[in-house]
């Protein structure tokens, strides 16, 4: 009765987007008492759910084998009855779609029920699911197929989804990716949804945007093994790995088998396994005893490993009538590869290969005018931009380039180049304006590249920067390993004009993230060495210096502490004077969360929280610094080479790690930019900038006012020169409030200095006491993301 109202006032209100008004209040309550009495066979859970607003949908579903009929339902506030209004529909093809590849719904019942307030995504119960908010009808009705689909993993094989996760959720995520793509095959609403579809994500399919979402993290070199404990994937990974990786290597797996031998894999691992706890290893032999088909490539190094697969066609010869591929196993797992001889975009025969080593040949005797890897973009690659071989085209691997604006995804078969206007500035190139060009995408291609030439009205030439590198990513010991070498040019000074001042900086590097894919680990430790030549022109003179530096961080970060230590030890020569320089320091930090974020919740499925409570940290930090080489004249170049009280100044940053408006300014505002590195004081102040050792504490506490900007400092040090036989410690401390913005910009006020600090500044009036501190290095990522969530 109630479904049949609902359907007439359905059909009644068809561009209504929300009933409001009294039919969504909640009707009075009666006052008779009834009793209803469920019962259920083979479940191990179970929910209830009552809501006296519902609107109720009915229907029917054939099962495609057995040909029995189970009964659908649908029950929905009615602010949300149009974007339901097909859910029947949701609910019908999912159980049909899921029965037909798996086996047969045993139920008789099948609900849907709308959760009225976020619940996440959704979450599933045996016969039933509760769903949470959605905007979209696409997305409502991904969110019920997939819960639905539970009934099968994790309901009728009921397998421990702490302990063996992908067995429930990374399966069931199979199953949605083939709903979506069999009823959906043109569709992309899901990138159309992603930031309304900007960056070029439009083209992207249910199953792209899961590769790319793994592909991205696998990139970092954060990724960790499917086969993982839940508690141990990091918020990441847990939906990254365990749901869409799992996925993707289960759509490889079925486009290598084929869809009919893979169905009969699941069908029989269904039929041995219903109503019981099956464990991975009776998995992987319903697969191998049904299929014929030896599958350790896949069960060992694609679920329990984070070994990256990367396939690449490296020769392809002309042979009687045909063609002779060569593919080479680039990647670090030795499983199937499907190649493909195509004549422009269409395909005109396809091989599977199992190869033997490292590369094999495949032999096609067919004409074509292109060969490619996995054209579908099934398997799920790490680098894709050497999956094609053309006979027209740049070096014939490559196609040619193709600019697109600001950002978007890299695409296996173009070689695309990302361009947007620039416009930049500083005390000596004055306004600048150029054009960015970088290859950054989602995921990042194999090699990176970023060119960022500006016109310098100041410099009356080309300022600007560029990188390039290319990322490595082991088996083992290391997370990523990077090879690079950025340029960084631009004027430095106003005595001599246009391009008679200006400095150029060459510094190849190695950076590398230690450890390896393994549980969600609280540590992140990165590696660095880098080297430098820097010529520095003044008019007619010039100055090379060359040298480098080594450079260890380390990085433990959990919910509310966070403990970060870097070493670093560095060395120049000026090639001219022979002026020298070695120091080394450390410096160690421990931040505790003193203000937690009460009033915020978590929604699980969805990864987020909401709300927006205050929070507060207290950061301690302690510095220590000692130069073991010093030959160079104090007198003239003391303050340049020396370690700083106050953090580095443009001149004091030898290597340019970073940017600077006024890179040589010694007055002015310009002037009062420092870095947080160094002693650390908040301070403009030039005292203590010739000192052979350096040791400093700072303290910072973020108050916990909205929006978290807010704070007071406190700063402690000395520093001392050997001076023959004698040493000379000098102390300075100062106190003050700050506006900073996590760790890129801040302004420092001090209220409070120590009488040598203090005397530093002289007549100086007050303006010139603020410090502020911009961190800009487009070539120097965070240490983890860890360090800035």
């Amino acid at each position: 009765k109630k479904a049949k109202q609902t359907a007439r006032e359905l059909e009644d209100e068809p561009l209504r987007k929300s009933t409001g008004g009294p039919v969504s209040a909640f009707p009075a309550s009666s006052d008779t008492l009834k009793t209803i009495r469920f019962t259920q066979k083979n479940v191990h859970d179970f929910a209830w759910f009552a809501d006296k607003r519902f609107r109720v949908l009915k229907g029917e579903v054939e099962l495609p084998h057995s040909k029995r009929m189970v009964t659908a339902w649908a029950m929905f506030t009615p602010k949300n009855s149009q974007l339901w209004r097909r859910s029947i529909e949701y609910i019908h093809d999912g159980i049909y779609y899921y029965s037909l590849w798996n086996g047969d719904y045993p139920y008789n019942n099948v609900t849907a029920v709308d959760g009225t307030i976020s619940a996440g995504g959704g979450m599933e119960y045996p016969n039933i699911t509760v769903i949470g908010n959605a905007s979209k009808a696409y997305e409502l009705e991904v969110v019920i197929v997939h819960e639905v689909g539970h009934n099968w993993f994790y309901g009728q094989l009921g397998t421990n989804e702490r302990v063996h996760g992908w067995m429930d959720e990374g399966i069931n995520t199979l199953n949605e990716v083939r709903y979506m793509q069999t009823k959906y095959p043109n569709n992309t609403a899901l990138s159309d949804m992603a930031l309304n579809g900007i960056f070029h994500l439009k083209n992207l399919s249910h199953h792209d945007m899961g590769d790319m979402f793994y592909r991205a993290i696998a990139g970092m070199g954060d990724d960790q093994p499917i086969e993982t404990h839940s508690n141990d994937f990091s918020p990441m990974n847990y939906g990254g790995i365990m749901y869409q990786k799992t996925g993707l290597v289960f759509f490889y797996l079925k486009d290598y088998l084929g869809q009919e031998l893979f169905d009969q894999c699941m069908q029989a691992y269904y039929k041995k396994w219903e109503f019981k706890h099956p464990q991975p290893e009776d998995l992987r032999a319903a697969f191998e005893q049904t299929s014929g088909k030896e599958l350790n490539w896949f069960f060992y190094d694609l679920i329990q490993t984070s070994n990256h697969i990367d396939y690449k066609i490296s020769r392809v010869k002309k042979s009687g009538d045909g063609f002779d591929v060569t593919v080479k196993n680039v990647g670090q797992v030795n499983g199937p590869i499907e190649v493909a001889a195509m004549m422009g975009d269409s395909v005109v025969a396809k091989q599977w290969v199992d190869p033997s080593g490292h590369k094999e040949t495949i032999t096609f005797p067919v004409q074509a005018t292109r060969f490619s890897i996995d054209p579908e973009k099934d398997i799920p690659e790490m680098n894709r931009q050497n999956n094609n071989w053309r006979q027209k085209g740049l070096f014939g691997k490559y196609e040619a380039p193709k600019f697109e604006f600001l950002f978007g995804d890299n695409e296996a078969n173009k070689t695309t180049t990302f361009w947007t206007p620039i416009i930049g500035g500083n005390y000596y190139d004055k306004f600048m304006i150029g054009v960015g060009l970088h290859n950054y995408g989602i995921p990042n291609s194999k090699v990176n590249y970023v060119f960022m030439p500006f016109f310098s009205f100041g410099r009356r030439a080309v300022s600007g920067m560029a990188e390039i590198s290319t990322v490595f990513l082991p088996k083992q010991g290391l997370k990523t390993s990077r090879i690079g070498v950025s340029v960084k040019s631009f004027k430095h000074d106003t005595t001599y004009r246009y391009n008679q001042s200006y400095f150029i900086a060459i510094s190849p590097y190695w950076s590398a993230k230690i450890g390896n894919r393994g549980a969600d680990n609280p540590v992140t430790q990165i590696l660095r060495v880098q080297g430098m030549y820097r010529k520095d022109q003044f008019g007619p003179t010039h100055i090379e210096r060359v040298g480098g530096y080594l450079e260890y961080d380390y990085l433990f970060a959990k919910r509310d502490h966070k403990i970060h230590l870097n070493f670093r030890n560095e060395y120049l020569t000026d090639t001219h004077t022979s002026d020298e320089l070695g120091r080394a320091m450390l410096e160690v930090s421990y931040s505790y969360r003193y203000k937690k974020d009460e009033g915020r919740r978590w929604i699980p499925k969805k990864g987020r929280k909401i709300g927006n409570a205050a929070k507060g940290w207290i950061s301690i930090r302690g510095f220590i610094g000692k130069q073991y080489i010093s030959n160079f004249d104090k007198a003239v170049n003391g303050y340049q080479y020396s370690m700083s009280l106050s953090g580095s100044s443009g001149q004091q940053d030898l290597f340019v790690d970073q940017y600077y408006f006024g890179r040589n300014n010694v007055s002015g505002i310009w002037s009062q930019q420092r870095q947080e590195n160094m002693g650390g004081f908040k301070s403009t102040s030039y005292y203590g900038t010739t000192s052979d050792m350096l040791t400093s504490g700072n303290l910072y506490l973020q108050l916990p006012l909205k929006p978290g900007l807010f704070g007071l400092f406190a700063d402690v040090g000395a520093f001392w020169n050997n001076t023959g036989n004698s040493v000379k410690v000098n102390s300075a401390a100062n106190l003050g409030a700050a506006i900073r913005l996590g760790d890129y910009f801040a302004v420092y006020f001090p209220l409070w200095m120590s009488k040598e600090l203090r005397d530093s500044f002289g007549n100086s009036h007050y303006g010139s006491k603020i410090r502020f501190s911009v961190k800009i290095n487009l070539f120097r990522s965070p240490i983890s993301l860890k360090g800035i969530l």
